[in-house]
């Protein structure tokens, strides 16, 4: 990649780091990656546009950088890449950071390409792919095959939480968000336009809060607090707070990777010992937020002896 890199930005390298999908290095006391641009090119110049409009605002994001022909996007065989300027990686957002930069930035829900908001859709189609998947190579990969059935009537269980309640989500405001965002929130992940699209703000704080779970589950009950406190959701909102908790993306997410090979199968295992704490957290998660506004639950779950 280092040939590559020297042929497109004019830059030599003494040091690059290789990893599966992008190469880390540093020039100039400056810290980048370069990855392959996996979206559509309508979605691209959306994201030119954006941290355009975010470096306006003065709201922290990484910048793409430009090769010797002027262009963002270098063509490297039959894949695009893209050069990616990432400054402070390791500086953690929380929850009141993350609260804080929605106020600044509401996004009116003209057509784009970067909205992520068709829950229901996107889980159905998730699923179902998943499960052809599993049709065609299950046997080669046994702790899917065995512990697919149990994250999938997860999934199903949050689709169906969204189905069967006529939800209007139009008068929701549409924030800046992110694929995932983890715990601990690291710039890295949180400022790089690679991770950012369009969708309700609850879309962030349940993943982050999700994550939390395997790390410091005590901190993720409060942090659900404080989000209730600092954000006063309305019901809506939390119905779907609750149904992105249900919806088990941690191992969708493992499952991807394993199955291309950025992974070892083995990884599944620590999701599944969790299982129990996971359904304690669920459980405590729709009790908490019962209190502040009562909301369905699902039944097996918070009736459940754990």
């Amino acid at each position: 990649m280092k040939e590559n890199i020297l042929y497109a930005y004019h830059v030599l390298i003494d040091n690059i780091t290789e990893y599966r999908e992008y190469s880390v290095f540093e020039y100039k006391q400056k810290k980048y990656y370069f990855t392959k641009w996996k979206r559509s090119l309508e979605e691209f110049q959306e994201l030119l546009n954006l941290i355009y409009e975010l470096q306006i605002r003065k709201i922290p994001a990484f910048s793409f950088i430009i090769n010797v022909e002027g262009n963002y996007l270098t063509k490297i065989n039959e894949d695009l890449y893209v050069l990616v300027e990432v400054d402070n990686p390791l500086h953690e957002y929380g929850l009141t950071d993350m609260l804080g930069r929605n106020k600044i930035l509401r996004l009116n829900r003209k057509k784009s390409m970067l909205y992520r908001n068709n829950w229901k859709q996107l889980w159905s189609e998730k699923v179902d792919y998943l499960e052809y998947q599993i049709s065609e190579m299950g046997k080669k990969y046994p702790i899917i095959l065995n512990s697919f059935s149990y994250f999938a009537g997860l999934a199903e269980n949050a689709i169906c939480y969204l189905n069967n309640l006529s939800l209007s989500t139009d008068n929701l405001p549409v924030v800046l968000a992110h694929r995932r965002v983890s715990f601990p929130n690291l710039r890295l992940n949180y400022d790089n336009p690679l991770n950012f699209i369009f969708d309700v703000e609850v879309r962030d704080v349940a993943e982050y809060i999700k994550s939390m779970v395997f790390i410091n589950e005590e901190l993720s009950y409060i942090e659900l607090k404080a989000f209730l406190d600092i954000s006063h959701p309305d019901f809506n909102s939390l119905i779907l707070l609750y149904a992105r908790l249900l919806y088990p993306s941690y191992y969708f997410d493992l499952h991807e990777k394993i199955i291309n090979e950025d992974e070892a199968e083995e990884s599944l295992l620590k999701v599944i010992d969790f299982i129990p704490r996971q359904e304690i957290f669920l459980k405590k998660a729709w009790n908490i937020i019962n209190d502040y506004i009562p909301i369905p639950s699902i039944s097996w779950l918070i009736e459940k002896e754990l």
